[in-house]
C-alpha cells in the first residue's frame, strides 16, 4: 500500500451538516442518558465517515483467526487513525447540536398535541 493510498483511507471523509440552535439551547445541559446518546451519535458518525478503512479491517479480518493480530495491523492501524481523526472536540460539539436539535424538533412537535390522564 502506497503511502498515499494509506493518507487517504486515514482522512475521514467531511462531516455532515450542522444545524443552527439558539444561543439559549447551546447551553443546554443534558442528563447523563442524552449525554450517552450524544457519544453514541458521534461514534456513528465517526463509523460512517471512515467506513472505507473499517470496511478494509474487517476484510481483512474475516480471512484470519489469531494471525489477524499480524496480518492485518497495518490496516488495524489506518482504521484507529482514522477513527481517531473524526472523534474530536469538534464532532462531540456537532454530535450534541444535531442531539439538541432532534430533541427541539421532537418537543415542538408534542407542543400541539393533548395530554391524556388516563
Amino acid at each position: 500500500m502506497t503511502p498515499e493510498e494509506k493518507e487517504r483511507m486515514m482522512t475521514p471523509a467531511p462531516p455532515c451538516e450542522t444545524p443552527t440552535l439558539s444561543p439559549t439551547l447551546q447551553l443546554a445541559s443534558l442528563t447523563r442518558r442524552e449525554e450517552n446518546s450524544v457519544i453514541e451519535l458521534r461514534r456513528r458518525h465517526a463509523s460512517e465517515r471512515c467506513r472505507e478503512s473499517l470496511r478494509a479491517f474487517s476484510e481483512c479480518s474475516a480471512q484470519y483467526t489469531i494471525g489477524v493480530l499480524w496480518n492485518c495491523r497495518e490496516l488495524r492501524d489506518i482504521m484507529n487513525e482514522c477513527l481517531r481523526r473524526a472523534n474530536t472536540i469538534e464532532d462531540m460539539d456537532r454530535a450534541r447540536t444535531i442531539f439538541l436539535h432532534q430533541k427541539q424538533q421532537t418537543l415542538d412537535a408534542k407542543k400541539g398535541k393533548p395530554r391524556t390522564l388516563i
